[in-house]
């Protein structure tokens, strides 16, 4: 059984921008560096390093482990990449609908509401 989003086991992934933090950590874990996943992203590096720390904590565990210039991610990481791969492909399947309903013939848009009985 799933949890509603607002549940506490939930909660955590959508208190801080979790989108844009699971953007940073995937490439991250893609190139290897923050400072290339920042460039890939077109963003700041300390922006990369805030959203990997922000998610880290949020997780309550450590993603990557510092060898020489390179972030190797932990067996948390990997775990996390798994289901970011799966949330990513869950919203490009739902952006191919939203694609598809854009296109649609517009339904009639009025709103209507139950008839009271007295």
């Amino acid at each position: 059984m799933t949890n509603p989003p607002g549940s506490p086991p939930l909660r955590r992934y959508f208190r801080h921008g979790t989108l844009p933090q699971l953007a940073a950590f995937e490439a991250t874990v893609r190139l290897g560096s923050a400072s290339r996943a920042a460039q890939a992203l077109c963003i700041a590096q300390p922006t990369v390093s805030g959203h990997l720390r922000k998610l880290g904590e949020a997780l309550d565990v450590c993603l990557f482990e510092v060898r020489g210039k390179r972030l190797v991610p932990t067996a948390a990481a990997l775990a996390l990449l798994e289901a970011t791969h799966e949330v990513s492909a869950a919203l490009a399947r739902c952006e191919q609908t939203l694609v598809s309903l854009r296109r649609a013939p517009a339904a009639d848009a009025s709103l209507s509401s139950p008839s009271r009985r007295a």
